[in-house]
């Protein structure tokens, strides 16, 4: 009997031992895979921007093609420079294809290497709100090249292998692979709208832009080295919040959000028993109502997006949104966090008149739901002068 369960034992671990070695196999050679396909697809940017003074700052990073007509999709800050606002003069400026592109004083240049060779491209558009952008190259390579497979980053799961390529410190088509670590990372405050996918790929600068894959070969975000905090961390815009946008950023170039003028809490806070909930609803709205604060710290505890101000002469103060709101959907999109009421304002765009904006208020411990109609003016802002 004994003889049996230790035959049985060995006959276990051999097997545990050979399937251990097969997946590794197989992992082994989709990376071999990925790699070799991707070569043919991911790209390195260099951005040269010369500013009125001409000083010239150059920086780089990567792309990668998503269609046969040479669009390439990155980083937005791999692109340009953050601190000019809105880049409506480089897609302006698109009919002189081959030029510099001037904007804000500053001369922007692009130049795309390809399996060795240089092509110069132009600005299309950008998503600056979630770090992301099309440039185009001028002329098609002459050499074969693929356009990326874009898969369903909402079906990635924690504990994927996956594959970054990229550009690090200028060492074109590099490989490093991992796994998913987190999902839906947003606590960074670096762009309006962040739902990073979490990796232990390395992740560093140069390889901004380039492509996150599945082992199904499948892009599944695009890599953002702006996150840095320590070693094992890197971090990934879903290709799903990228792609949404591409024919807009085609269309429109710099997408825009119309400031609504709130501040609206950027997450829940932690919950405790007693009175403590109510106390922090009290000091962060400067209510001392008790029948309110009893009713608005439970009704914020499924749904933050309370509003903690009103700006002045604001398209939201105007409608007569006030401090206390609770805002539940905006535009007809469900708002249960700061998180879905930026992406609403993304979906809704700029210029647009009467959106309907849904709110809770509470009032002599009352819960009533109004819908004001927000009125926008036809004007654009940076993102820093508004909250959301």
């Amino acid at each position: 009997m004994k003889t049996k369960n230790f035959i049985s034992l060995i006959c276990f671990l051999l097997v545990f031992c050979v399937s251990n070695v097969s997946a590794s196999i197989v992992n082994s050679t989709t990376v071999q895979n990925i790699a070799a396909k991707y070569r043919l697809t991911v790209v390195e940017i260099q951005t040269s921007i010369k500013n009125s003074s001409g000083d010239i700052v150059e920086t780089m990073g990567a792309g990668f093609f998503i269609d046969r007509e040479g669009h390439i999709l990155t980083a937005a800050h791999v692109v340009y420079d953050d601190e000019d606002g809105t880049v409506d003069e480089l897609r302006e400026s698109n009919q002189d294809k081959g030029k510099d592109e001037n904007r804000r004083g500053k001369t922007y240049k692009y130049q795309v290497i390809f399996n060795g060779k240089k092509y110069s491209a132009h600005f299309v558009g950008s998503n600056r709100y979630v770090d992301t952008a099309i440039i185009k190259l001028d002329k098609l390579p002459s050499d074969e090249f693929l356009p990326a497979v874009l898969g369903n980053s909402d079906e990635v799961k924690v504990g994927e292998f996956v594959v970054a390529v990229g550009n690090p410190v200028g060492l074109t088509n590099s490989v490093s692979s991992g796994i998913i670590s987190a999902l839906n990372r947003r606590d960074y405050e670096l762009w309006f709208i962040e739902d990073f996918i979490q990796t232990d790929a390395p992740i560093n600068p140069g390889n901004s832009g380039g492509p996150l894959i599945n082992m199904r070969g499948e892009v599944i975000g695009i890599n953002d080295a702006t996150v840095r905090s320590m070693d094992g961390l890197g971090f990934s815009v879903p290709i799903n919040l990228a792609s949404e946008y591409l024919e807009r950023m085609k269309k429109e170039g710099d997408l825009k959000i119309t400031p609504l003028g709130v501040s609206v809490l950027l997450k829940n806070f932690p919950r405790s028993s007693g009175f403590d909930d109510i106390k922090k609803i009290s000091e962060l709205l400067d209510w001392n109502d008790m029948a309110d604060l009893i009713m608005v710290a439970e009704i914020s505890k499924t749904n933050s997006a309370l509003v903690m101000e009103v700006k002045s002469n604001s398209p939201a103060q105007k409608a007569g949104l006030k401090i206390g709101d609770i805002i539940v959907k905006f535009n007809g999109y469900p708002v249960n966090d700061t998180f879905d009421l930026r992406v609403a304002l993304l979906k809704t765009g700029a210029g647009k008149d009467a959106i309907p904006v849904e709110v809770v208020r509470v009032s002599e411990g009352r819960r009533n739901t109004i819908v004001f109609r927000i009125k926008f003016e036809n004007r654009q802002k940076k993102t820093d002068e508004f909250h959301d």
